[in-house]
């Protein structure tokens, strides 16, 4: 199975929990990925035996939110930073490359 499908899968079962954060952990001596969900009353780890790509892992979280709330609009913040929003919600997506980290913060409305 693509990581991003992974990464789909987890993102799915979520979703309707309403996630505010969902990051992406690299632990580079043991090439092994955490996958981070956090919001109210969530807050759970999901353990990965690879790497998973900081485009795969964008990929299949902004896939599962445009199936679930429609398209969304990008809006390039700067060179690292990417907002992704529509009347209803909208990602804010924070690569760390160097640190082995992406965050991505969801904000809904209404």
């Amino acid at each position: 199975m693509k990581t991003e499908e992974t990464v789909k899968q987890i993102v799915l079962k979520y979703i309707s929990r309403r996630p505010r954060r969902i990051t992406l952990k690299h632990d580079w001596e043991s090439r092994r990925s955490t996958i981070s969900i956090v919001g109210k009353d969530l807050n759970l780890e999901f353990g990965y035996e690879k790497v998973i790509g900081f485009t795969s892992f964008a990929n299949g979280v902004l896939d599962t939110y445009r199936e679930a709330y429609g398209r969304l609009e990008n809006l390039p913040i700067s060179f690292r930073e990417d907002l992704y929003r529509n009347e209803k919600i909208s990602l804010h997506l924070y690569p760390t490359g160097g640190a082995g980290r992406f965050d991505i913060y969801v904000e809904y409305k209404g």
